[in-house]
């Protein structure tokens, strides 16, 4: 057999289940661990992998006749009876059907519908800030259901592997799971099994020499904004080399009637850096909104001796710099 996967992506749990399993050793059976670049979708040894699978996507486990075999929750459940000496799925029909509840809820509402969305960098804003909302009561209902047992079902079983494979993607997510003591202690104690810890300890090692490879990648529109306010409430324009583009444009209502145009990055950097070095001003936002590759700055700014200027910014990000910034003075 073969495991397609991708350090510390789903497949994790897919990976664990084979080691709980030990899968993995000799005398059991031959499991090739196919390491996959997601970003340039391509296999270790340099194979298209959408050519091993159309939608480029992992786990997909190749098996022993042959057959590819997808989606996490199936490959799981295939390990589970494949192996049954391991004990990773229950017996009964009813242990049966309440696992399967389990490789649901956490491939929908977990995976799909929360961590998902947060983790992805092109997702737009109104997504994460739905998902992050609706995590609160998943994630508590969640915790009422472990309470006190040890697994999700009366023993350790592969849906343990998927949602613990999930819940450690909270530390990169605004998801704070040390608020939920239940599920970081559920956390801590499968993180403490033998073929749990050394599957994490080898994707970690592979997704960080994955990620060395890899050219950096642009900065997302709210962090792009938030390094171009911070020039201003620090009065230190040195960083807005990197953030402007170099065909950016500006156009400002400012001064009226005709307002002004600045084209070019030199122009666009020379115009925010006298704003920001100016010793009489004083920037603040009072409020930010993203969609997609814009954001809207609501602002005002303080002058000495001088009645506060209040006003809009429209701004456009692409690969990670700022392109145009349309800036509206609403008063004078």
């Amino acid at each position: 057999m073969q495991l397609y996967f991708s350090p510390l992506a789903c497949s994790l749990s897919a990976r664990v289940a084979l080691y709980e399993a030990r899968a993995l050793d000799p005398e059991v059976e031959s499991v090739e661990l196919v390491q996959v670049d997601m970003y340039a979708q391509r296999t270790a040894a340099g194979a298209d992998y959408r050519t091993i699978y159309g939608l480029g996507l992992v786990p997909a486990l190749r098996l022993p006749g042959g057959e590819l075999l997808t989606e996490n929750a199936a490959i799981l459940q295939y390990i589970a009876e494949r192996y049954p000496r391991a004990r990773l799925t229950p017996s009964d029909p009813l242990g049966r059907a309440r696992l399967q509840q389990w490789l649901s809820f956490v491939g929908t509402e977990l995976h799909a519908a929360t961590y998902a969305p947060l983790l992805d960098p092109s997702a737009p804003e109104g997504a994460k800030r739905r998902a992050l909302a609706r995590s609160e009561r998943k994630l508590t209902w969640l915790a009422e259901q472990i309470g006190e047992r040890e697994y999700l079902l009366e023993s350790f079983s592969v849906a343990d592997a998927y949602l613990s494979t999930i819940l450690n993607w909270s530390k990169v997510t605004p998801i704070e799971l040390q608020r939920w003591p239940v599920l970081s202690a559920y956390l801590k104690r499968v993180q403490a099994r033998p073929a749990v810890a050394r599957a994490l300890a080898e994707e970690l090692e592979l997704f960080q020499l994955e990620q060395a490879r890899r050219p950096a990648t642009p900065l997302g529109v709210r962090e792009v904004i938030e390094r171009y306010n911070a020039v201003f409430h620090e009065h230190d324009p040195s960083g807005l080399e990197a953030l402007v583009a170099p065909g950016c444009i500006i156009e400002n209502s400012y001064p009226a009637p005709d307002g002004s145009r600045h084209t070019g990055r030199a122009e666009c950097v020379a115009l925010w850096t006298s704003i920001a070095t100016a010793p009489d001003i004083e920037f603040e936002v009072e409020r930010s909104e993203f969609f997609d590759d814009r954001a809207t700055l609501l602002w005002r700014l303080h002058r000495a001796g001088a009645k506060p200027l209040r006003g809009v910014n429209l701004m456009r990000v692409e690969g990670g710099q700022i392109v145009e910034a349309l800036g509206y003075v609403k008063g004078g």
